[in-house]
């Protein structure tokens, strides 16, 4: 690779980061009305499980049901601000959930569980806690393990298929594989650190996937087009495009059906 290319490459992507990352603000902060004020991660719940948190509001008790959503061997049990009684008044989730109590309603029985309130975050208003569906402790946080655990199987299975295309085209040169391998790296890296903070919150926030997956193409093109030339066909427009489109499906499927 000449100086010149190297140059280029460098400069699109610095480029693309500095495009998506308005764009992953820009849906992070749209206001947190839309996103949960707290999310209850529970493995293995019972399919009758049901979760409410009673707040105190001028001493009497208001329970509030808790959206409920399954990931394969994962339920999240959300509280949205819109779902909460209109009377509300937010602060963050300190304050707001000050005295609060969760309570899981499961095989006839009302287990209540106080809201450890020191845990929650001052001034934000997103949390997460685990909790253990056998003796029915809170953990506040998601464990580090598996946040690595999630992030890195999405991102392997998209460098997978990336490079089974690449392979399928035809592709050879070691220079081809290495260009494939460090851009989409660095490309689905970069997505999906940004996505999995924020794109499960609202359903309607998946466009915006798709809005990245696009601006990852337009900026993959050239890459691809400098640097897959082991024949004149020019047939690494091609591969960019079905290559992004497979790793989109992919995180697509990822985002709807797995675990955050």
């Amino acid at each position: 690779m000449t100086k010149r290319k190297r140059s280029l490459v460098a400069v699109l992507l610095v480029l693309l980061l500095t495009l998506t990352l308005p764009v992953s603000v820009e849906a992070a902060s749209r206001g947190v009305y839309y996103r949960p004020a707290v999310t209850f991660v529970v493995e293995n719940a019972p399919s009758d499980m049901i979760l409410r948190i009673d707040f105190e509001r001028n001493r009497e008790i208001v329970p509030v049901y808790l959206y409920m959503e399954t990931r394969l061997w994962e339920s999240y049990y959300r509280l949205y601000r819109q779902t909460a009684p209109s009377d509300f008044i937010w602060y963050g989730n300190r304050a707001d959930f000050r005295n609060a109590v969760l309570v899981a309603i499961t095989g006839g029985r009302e287990i209540q569980i106080p809201l450890p309130e020191d845990s929650l975050e001052k001034l934000t208003m997103n949390d997460f806690y685990m909790l253990d569906a056998k003796d029915f402790t809170l953990r506040y946080g998601l464990p580090l393990w598996r946040t690595i655990l999630l992030f890195s199987l999405r991102l392997v299975i998209t460098l997978a298929a990336a490079l089974l295309i690449l392979y399928f085209f035809q592709y050879r040169w070691k220079k081809s594989w290495m260009t494939a391998l460090v851009t989409n790296l660095l490309c689905q890296g970069a997505l999906s650190l940004f996505v999995s903070n924020w794109i499960n919150y609202n359903p309607k926030m998946i466009a915006v996937h798709f809005l990245l997956m696009l601006i990852i193409l337009i900026f993959q093109i050239p890459i691809y087009w400098w640097l897959l030339d082991e024949d004149e066909s020019k047939k690494s427009v091609i591969y960019a495009l079905w290559s992004n489109v497979a790793t989109a499906v992919l995180n697509l499927a990822f985002l709807i059906q797995c675990p955050l």
